[in-house]
């Protein structure tokens, strides 16, 4: 069917089934802050470790490609709405400035930038995807990353990407729960 001769409704439920409510993302978002959690056991200097989670953000983008491969998604859809989700997911690459300055003045902040604007840019997806838990996934990934790397700032690199990685890997189980009640 042409996308032209779709109604929205009928473009929501093509891309949420295409794309599988871009759970891909999810799922390399997860890999990123375990990672860093595993680093901050290793890794002593904090300085050091800020600067991994800066360089390590370059690798969620080619890592979600391959998992949605491995998923049979298509993070690549020619549906209009799959173009606005990529254009809302691009969004980051002007975040990426943001963080290279609070890496310069103030690094141990940025275990809460990336958490806060990472969880920013998925606001979209819950019109996009019809996704109830893309708000939950949004408000409580901005929550802790406020509370468990601000407020408890002395323990942000060690306790937050652990308790981030678990944000993520529930909000692939409840996408996943709401991909089967569309198919």
């Amino acid at each position: 069917m042409n996308n032209e001769d779709q109604t929205l409704q009928q473009l929501k439920s093509e891309i949420i089934k295409e794309a599988e409510k871009g759970s891909a993302f999810l799922y390399a978002g997860a890999m990123y802050w375990l990672m860093m959690g595993l680093l901050s056991l290793f890794i002593e200097s904090d300085q050091l470790l800020a600067l991994c989670y800066l360089v390590g953000l370059g690798s969620i983008f080619p890592l979600a490609i391959l998992i949605s491969r491995l998923l049979q998604a298509n993070l690549f859809s020619k549906n209009p709405l799959g173009e606005l989700s990529g254009i809302t997911g691009g969004i980051q690459a002007f975040y990426l400035l943001i963080w290279i300055i609070l890496y310069i003045e103030n690094y141990q902040l940025l275990p809460t930038a990336i958490g806060v604007l990472a969880a920013s840019h998925f606001l979209p997806y819950i019109w996009i995807y019809n996704s109830k838990t893309y708000g939950y996934f949004t408000v409580l990934t901005a929550a802790v990353s406020l509370i468990f790397g601000y407020i408890f700032i002395e323990q942000a690199f060690i306790s937050l990407p652990f308790l981030l990685a678990s944000v993520y890997i529930l909000t692939v189980v409840g996408l996943t729960f709401e991909t089967k009640s569309v198919h």
